[in-house]
């Protein structure tokens, strides 16, 4: 059965998280104040309410409440963010997830007990300042500690090995996780198996330590520039 999500706020960050969540094949419906906005989104094929989401009635009478999640992405209001976030926590909401403006608007929603807090801008600004402190090319995402996932786009220096060959845990002192590969027009992603073969231009997903991410990253990386 498909997820059911609900998304309050039809702005940039709900609608490409809409497109997104559609694409994984979830049922997603999106609400928003925004009477022609609302019927735009419609004719392009998505389920849109009109409603105002600081009303207590609307949000009962929108379904929100019967949804697996519900996204709180109201863009600059914040003010309609917070009231939202607490009707949905008061009315008994399954899960709820909301978009923060800044640090101290992320704290409100924290302390209001909304279950996942995104604060999107700084969440991309930190992804790509791990990637320009260690000069990588690949996403780097923070885990704990010192500890990152890092996709490495590999180059000549284990082409044709498998992964049980390169010996990663005992050469690099990493895990491997996926490999990403282009094969036409078709993508492949494998789950990083020891017989899985290694080539040039692959993106292999790896977790390990920063300093052991770069040395491996320097070595079997793509040299050439992005």
């Amino acid at each position: 059965m498909a997820k059911r999500i609900f998304i309050i706020g039809a702005g940039r960050f709900g609608l490409h998280l809409a497109n997104r969540l559609c694409e994984l094949g979830c049922e997603v419906i999106l609400g928003d104040t925004n009477q022609v906005r609302v019927k735009d989104l419609a004719a392009d094929g998505f389920h849109t309410i009109e409603m105002d989401s600081t009303e207590e009635d609307a949000l009962r009478e929108s379904g929100a409440l019967d949804a697996d999640v519900v996204i709180v992405a109201i863009g600059e209001n914040m003010q309609g963010s917070i009231l939202t976030s607490l009707l949905l926590k008061q009315l008994g909401a399954k899960q709820v997830a909301a978009r923060a403006l800044d640090s101290k608007h992320a704290q409100v929603l924290q302390r209001l007990g909304v279950d996942d807090v995104i604060l999107p801008t700084r969440d991309a600004a930190h992804r790509l300042a791990e990637r320009l402190y260690d000069g990588g090319q690949g996403e780097r995402h923070p885990l704990a500690a010192d500890y990152l996932l890092a996709q490495v786009r590999l180059g000549s220096a284990l082409e044709g090995k498998t992964l049980a060959e390169a010996e990663l845990p005992t050469r690099y002192g990493l895990t491997a996780v996926l490999m990403k590969r282009q094969e036409g027009a078709r993508l492949i992603v494998e789950e990083a198996r020891a017989a899985v073969r290694l080539l040039a231009g692959a993106e292999l997903f790896v977790v390990g330590t920063r300093k052991k991410i770069s040395h491996f990253e320097r070595e079997c990386g793509d040299k050439a520039p992005v």
